[in-house]
């Protein structure tokens, strides 16, 4: 008997000065399959059409730099990321705060700065997940926040699933798709709060807890799927 196929993911990390390590290994901590991680921002590794799609989910990370951006790297990623938002290459897909809004900018959206001064968000907060495929109860979660832009409506064929006050658009996933994304960030832990300036004492338990929800349910999610497509 064939033994089933492993789950592959693909973990893209577009920062611009520091690598995601802590981040990456979050959101890779209970995936059992194989994984890749692309740094297209600091390693000009792709994602791009020449790596194809055989892969089963991808989680599109956070960055410093804005969508309206142009850079070549940024032009392959959302090259490779547009038949996934389209459905022509359905996969399952997380953005997180960059990617958020990059899903959200794609699909026509309007991206804009918080502040007329540009000044960024950073801290702890908290968010009200209601009505959300991935969980499976409506949910108040303490979260990290790190942005300086945010998503200013819900593009169409998109719920909002998550807002916490100043940040309407908080959370999103497409109405059939298995696109979801974030303004925070629930793959940041120590080294993420250092960088930033949260006190590490504020990535407490409860935060640990309520970050990995979100997670842990994209994980569940894409392992279901796989095995119902029969892979």
């Amino acid at each position: 008997m064939i033994p089933p196929r492993r789950t592959r993911i693909w973990v893209i990390d577009p920062s611009l000065n520091h690598p995601e390590n802590q981040g990456a290994a979050e959101i890779l901590r209970g995936w059992s399959g194989d994984s890749r991680l692309f740094r297209p921002a600091l390693d000009g590794d792709g994602p791009s059409e020449a790596d194809g799609y055989g892969v089963d989910a991808a989680v599109l990370m956070g960055s410093a730099v804005s969508v309206h951006t142009e850079l070549p790297w940024l032009a392959r990623l959302r090259t490779w990321l547009r038949p996934i938002l389209t459905g022509e290459v359905p996969r399952p897909l997380l953005g997180i705060c960059f990617g958020h809004q990059l899903i959200a900018d794609m699909a026509g959206a309007r991206v804009g700065w918080l502040t007329d001064a540009r000044k960024k968000r950073v801290g702890i907060e908290q968010t009200r997940v209601r009505n959300s495929r991935l969980l499976s109860e409506n949910a108040d979660l303490r979260v990290v926040v790190s942005h300086r832009e945010t998503v200013a409506e819900a593009p169409e064929c998109y719920r909002t699933t998550a807002s916490r006050p100043g940040v309407a658009f908080d959370g999103l996933e497409h109405e059939s798709l298995e696109v979801f994304s974030y303004q925070f960030h629930p793959e940041a832990r120590d080294e993420f709060a250092e960088r930033v300036g949260i006190p590490v004492t504020e990535i407490d338990e409860r935060l640990r807890r309520d970050s990995s929800l979100i997670l842990d349910a994209f994980r569940r999610r894409c392992e279901a799927q796989k095995k119902r497509a029969g892979g």
